[in-house]
């Protein structure tokens, strides 16, 4: 039986959404405020349940930014999936699957990175003209204010923050299935050969250990 069915799994938002397409489209919709270790489970269940392994054709899952646990967890889902079914999984990033993304016009998205960064990609025609970059808000401002481009944000931002006010937008599995189904073939090439990760905006917080700490003898006594 050739293998017909795509899966798609947005969880990078609290609310998150599992997508199946085959002849028609099917999604089931769940919500968690942790992560979604426990909840993706049941929604997974209701829509693979019918369909036999090796009639799976691909994953897509979106890749954030957003949260950095819930991401793993769709991208850890979708990785076990694909081995019980030997297909491929694709990662296309989160904030392609909103609607202003998804109307084809040009769009700012942006997002608090936390510790007082932030972060923001430019999105043109329903594509992303570069990686997410990070800096002050003093930088986003700037940005904010020097283009003309709707901003939205997967994060409540208040107006006071920016000195308007912000769309928040939920990124879903359909917005994910419409990206996909929008890349020209050597788009689609170039993120099937990428590794599937998340967003990664930057290194993670890390404090040097004090002189004379043990874990600082530990690691020189590991050097050359």
């Amino acid at each position: 039986m050739p293998a017909t069915h795509t899966i798609f799994i947005e969880t990078s938002t609290p609310q998150a959404s599992i997508g199946l397409f085959h002849d028609s489209w099917q999604q089931v919709d769940f919500t968690s405020e942790r992560s979604h270790n426990c909840e993706i489970f049941t929604p997974l269940e209701s829509l693979i349940a019918p369909i036999a392994v090796g009639t799976i054709e691909k994953i897509i899952v979106g890749t954030g930014p957003g949260s950095y646990s819930g991401t793993r967890v769709g991208i850890a889902t979708a990785q076990g999936l694909a081995i019980a079914h030997d297909c491929p999984v694709i990662g296309l990033p989160s904030i392609l699957a909103v609607p202003s993304a998804r109307s084809m016009g040009d769009c700012l998205a942006i997002g608090d990175a936390r510790r007082g960064d932030w972060w923001w990609a430019r999105i043109d025609a329903g594509k992303l003209v570069h990686e997410p970059e990070m800096g002050s808000i003093e930088k986003l401002l700037d940005i904010v204010q020097s283009e003309s481009r709707l901003v939205f944000s997967l994060d409540e931002i208040a107006p006071d923050v920016l000195g308007r006010v912000i769309l928040r937008e939920i990124p879903t599995a359909k917005g994910l299935w419409e990206s996909w189904q929008q890349l020209s073939l050597e788009e689609k090439e170039l993120y099937a050969h990428n590794p599937v990760q998340p967003v990664y905006l930057k290194p993670p917080h890390i404090t040097a250990a004090k002189p004379g700490h043990p874990l600082q003898r530990e690691s020189q006594r590991g050097k050359c």
